[in-house]
Order: C-alpha cells, then structure tokens, then sequence
C-alpha cells in the first residue's frame, strides 16, 4: 500500500512537471525582478579585461617590432584580427603556427630585454622550498 502510494505522487509530480511550459530564465519576469541580468552585460568580466589590457600593453607592443612576414601567399579571404579597448590591429594573412611561432620569439625576446636590471621574479619551486617545514 505504502508503495503504490509513493508511485502515485511521484508519478503525478512527473507528469506535472512534464506538462509545464518551458519558461528561459531571460523570460522569467519574477527571476528578472529579483536579479536582474544588466550588470553582465554592461562590464566585461575581470579576465577578459585583464586579457585585453595585458594584449595592449604587453603583446601587442613586443610583438609588432621585428616581425618579417614568413608566409608569402597574399590570401585575403581570411583575416584575424584582435580587438582591445582603443586599438584595433588586423593581419590580412592567413594565421599559421610559423607566425605564432616567430612572434613568441620575438616577444620573449624583447621581455628579457625590458627585464634587464630587474630582480628575477621566484619560480614556483623556490617559493614551496622556502615555506617553512612542518614537523622538524
């Protein structure tokens, strides 16, 4: 008896549920009414804003500089481009892995150049061998 009663609210609370109309959460006005969705909307996130600001103030300048084009197809079909807050730099050719490569080189490069005279930031292994031992 106690079964049967169990499997005959379970089974009305499925078909219930089963019947609803399906309501997204940018429709629901009561959702919408306690949290609204602006506040996403109107500011990026704080890794997105950290990747554009590290684009324009570290990749972009390092890598701009002493770069030769390796590719010498002229394809214009495909352009990659990458947009920061105020600046735009598009590349009319294709993207290869060899392009990728050379701007790597040249960005580190120019890194240690600027970090030159600079104290040497501690590896992660330094750090965990100077945390204090527990137990000796």
């Amino acid at each position: 008896m106690r079964l049967q009663l169990s499997l005959i609210i379970s089974s009305l609370l499925l078909v219930g549920c089963a019947t609803n109309a399906t309501v997204f959460p940018s429709q629901n006005s009561s959702l919408n009414a306690v949290s609204p969705n602006t506040a996403s909307a109107s500011k990026g996130g704080a890794m997105q804003s950290s990747l554009d600001s590290w684009l324009k103030e570290d990749w972009i300048p390092n890598t701009t500089a002493g770069v030769s084009p390796t590719s010498s197809s002229s394809d214009s079909s495909s352009a990659a481009s990458v947009s920061t807050d105020t600046t735009v730099v598009t590349d009319e050719k294709p993207f290869t892995l060899q392009s990728y490569a050379d701007k790597w080189k040249v960005y580190h490069e120019n890194k240690e150049k600027m970090n030159e005279g600079k104290p040497k930031e501690a590896s992660n292994i330094e750090m965990l061998q100077n945390m204090p031992v527990i137990g000796k």
